[in-house]
């Protein structure tokens, strides 16, 4: 059992950590913004799974393995980075899109009153799209590996039950991720409005996508040890 004091110290320094700009924060921004709130909530939901799979893994020792291992570790980081990169690729396309002119259908359903209401909507297979995306890019992540593991045993006593304590602690983190990201997911998603002009679009999705290419090669160069 987790004393209350360790808990005190552990959550603000969790949520710290969770809500420092990385390729999570940069995938929820950019989805929120150029797809709308419930695609960035849908991802956010994926980078909270995400931190479950971290905190398992941890737990079962698989973590310590892909750290101690130079083969595990380059896979995990090079299919993360390349995962990255591509992100990067496809938002800097869609940008080259963005600027290009609306069909006649595409405008006249979004002079609707209800299609921006409509568009709120998501389909099963749209929702699990931005679920993944989240997902992919938090699992692929091999910081996360470290983090997990050089981090939460801070907060652990080596004399009780390692395995609820590491479900606890993740427990939280994931939590503090669905706190931070969903509402984030939500205001940028309100404001979305304001940014829906071509040019603010191929802005944006160009600068995101050289941010994840920028977040992919540094992810390339990451070192286990």
């Amino acid at each position: 059992m987790i004393s209350l004091d360790t808990l005190l110290l552990f959550v603000p320094m969790a949520a710290i950590l969770v809500m420092l700009p990385g390729p999570d924060f940069a995938l929820i921004a950019k989805i929120s913004l150029m797809n709308g709130r419930p695609q960035g909530q849908a991802a956010a939901v994926g980078v909270a799974l995400g931190i479950c799979v971290h905190t398992t893994a941890a737990m079962l020792g698989i973590s310590a393995i892909i750290a101690q291992s130079v083969l595990w570790f380059s896979i995990l980081k090079y299919v993360g980075a390349a995962y990255l990169v591509w992100l990067g690729i496809q938002a800097i396309r869609a940008g080259q899109r963005a600027g290009q002119p609306l069909s006649a259908a595409v405008v006249k359903t979004a002079q609707q009153p209800d299609a921006p209401r409509a568009s709120q909507r998501l389909t099963l297979r749209q929702w699990l799209h931005f679920f993944g995306q989240g997902f992919l890019t938090n699992v692929l992540n091999p910081k996360a590996v470290l983090i997990f593991l050089t981090f939460l045993p801070q907060f652990m006593d080596p004399h009780a039950p390692l395995a609820p304590q590491f479900l606890t602690l993740g427990s939280i983190m994931s939590g503090l991720c669905l706190f931070w990201y969903v509402p984030l997911a939500y205001m940028l998603g309100r404001i979305r409005h304001i940014f829906e002009n071509s040019r603010f679009q191929k802005w944006m999705q160009r600068c995101t996508g050289l941010v994840f290419i920028a977040f992919g090669l540094k992810l390339a160069t990451a070192q286990a040890r």
